[in-house]
């Protein structure tokens, strides 16, 4: 009969010096597995990767600088050879608004082999400085693009944060079952050797008997083919709990042969056991909802970038510079200086819309798709909690009634010895007895470990159970082997 919740591995590894049993809850063995698993950094690093792409469309308005500098030998209006060096520079960038600016200045030389007019300076140097401002009118007005870029950033950020969740998820589904399949291997090498506690007891007392003559030959050999049985299931049990003990040791970075001491969980039920109370925190939590409404966000911007852009192009344009030329003419020399200002309109449509309007539909579709795996999402997290809570109380009524069948089974082995050895029932009665308490006391222990099951599942379909798990934090900006100083 199980009575302790702790129990230390009955194996000992194979190892020269004794090694200490470490206790572990599934809060402790989430955490070492957090700390060690390296997919959980990989996770990270997509996330960070995710990060860095705001600041990329951030910088899409920053300022713009460009240079230009020639030489060419070129014709001049009149036939004649003339050399040319230029040299300009460029300042621009566009406005959250959408409107944009720029700021360009050139200077340029020329030198013809011979001046046809006296009154043009050869050479001749002259310069243009221009401030130009563009608004446009259709066509990428209130800058949607760059707008929406952003907000899909933030959605490809929210994407990558519940994938790492949904993999962290994943993972502690697996160590809740693993964890809990190494519990039930003890309950199971308890139950036996409980079994064998008291199958022993009988063939010593079966023993006395036969040298007496009061028992015939086949009772000890009954009992002792049961007790050989129960010795080598409970060999069985040892060789699984020592599988399922490396399993968790590798999982945890732990040595191979560390022994563990796991202790059994104890999550309570919760008063609030309906459907209503529970959908909310699950729905709030859930990954791949979190992940979908981010897909959905990304494809409704697609459809207003589209949008945006089957408009046609109409920029209104204002500049205002100055222009300058001087140099020495046959008449004298020449300085001009000159105010210039000018606007403009510009129109441009695109005649095959085809290539546009099909990526509105793409991105429609997208929408659309994203839509229908919300709703069959929000259908199978209903579902999964609806049969979690309806499972979890099963369970629970059936402790309790496997809790009586205990206590009868109990009962029914003590009025069983006690007929046995006044000689009223025979051993096989009696060794049936037996097992069917042996069976009952394991059955209570499994369904016991079925209710923690349902509960930590419940636990992690609303994420409370990392409620006291510290999250790793990683600085990636400072990591050499991220920015290559290391290397």
């Amino acid at each position: 009969m199980l009575t302790k919740a702790k129990w230390t591995l009955p194996i000992l590894f194979f190892s020269s010096l004794p090694v200490q049993a470490e206790e572990l809850n599934i809060n402790q063995l989430l955490q070492d597995v957090i700390d060690h698993y390296p997919a959980i950094k990989t996770a990270y690093f997509q996330v960070a990767s995710a990060q860095q792409e705001n600041l990329k469309i951030q910088g899409q308005l920053g300022w713009q600088l460009g240079a230009k500098a020639g030489f060419a030998q070129e014709v001049s209006l009149f036939g004649s050879p003339v050399q040319q060096t230029s040299l300009g520079a460029s300042l621009s960038r566009q406005l959250e608004s959408g409107d944009s600016l720029s700021l360009s200045a050139s200077i340029a030389h020329e030198d013809a082999d011979e001046s046809t007019i006296p009154s043009l300076p050869n050479p001749s140097t002259s310069s243009d400085l221009r401030f130009e401002y563009t608004k446009p009118l259709a066509k990428g007005t209130e800058n949607i693009e760059y707008k929406l870029s952003l907000i899909n950033s933030k959605a490809g950020v929210d994407i990558k944060i519940a994938d790492q969740q949904a993999l962290m998820d994943k993972m502690a589904s697996q160590i809740i079952e693993l964890y809990l399949a190494a519990i039930n291997t003890r309950h199971r090498i308890d139950n036996t050797k409980a079994s064998i506690s008291r199958t022993t007891k009988l063939v010593k007392f079966i023993k006395d008997r036969f040298k007496l003559g009061i028992v015939e030959n086949k009772d000890q050999l009954q009992t002792d083919a049961q007790l050989q049985s129960q010795k080598a299931q409970l060999s069985a049990l040892n060789l699984a709990w020592t599988q399922q003990t490396i399993a968790i040791n590798r999982l945890t970075g732990r040595s191979w042969n560390q022994p563990l001491q796991l202790t059994v969980p104890d999550v309570k039920t919760t008063k609030n056991t309906t459907l209503e109370n529970n959908i909310v925190p699950v729905k709030q939590y859930s990954p791949e909802l979190r992940q979908i409404d981010s897909l959905i966000s990304i494809a409704e911007n697609k459809i207003k970038v589209q949008r945006q852009n089957n408009k046609d192009n109409l920029d209104l344009k204002f500049y205002i510079g100055n222009k300058t030329s001087e140099g020495d003419a046959q008449n004298g020399s020449v300085s001009d200086s000159d105010i210039v200002a000018g606007v403009q309109l510009d129109f441009k449509q695109s005649i095959d819309k085809s290539s546009s309007n099909a990526a509105l539909f793409q991105a429609q579709l997208e929408r659309g798709l994203q839509l229908q795996n919300k709703k069959q999402l929000l259908e199978n997290l209903h579902f999964d909690l609806a049969s979690l809570l309806a499972e979890t109380k099963a369970v629970a009524q059936t402790i309790q009634a496997y809790k009586k069948s205990k206590a009868a089974e109990i009962k029914k082995l003590n009025d069983a010895e006690q007929r046995y050895k006044s000689g009223r029932i025979d051993i096989d009665q009696l060794l049936q007895f037996e097992n069917q308490l042996s069976a009952t006391e394991l059955t209570l222990s499994l369904q016991k470990m079925e209710l923690q099951h349902r509960l930590l599942k419940l636990s992690l379909l609303k994420g409370e159970i990392w409620n006291n798990i510290k999250m790793p934090v990683y600085d990636f900006e400072t990591d050499g082997s991220i920015t290559g100083e290391s290397l």
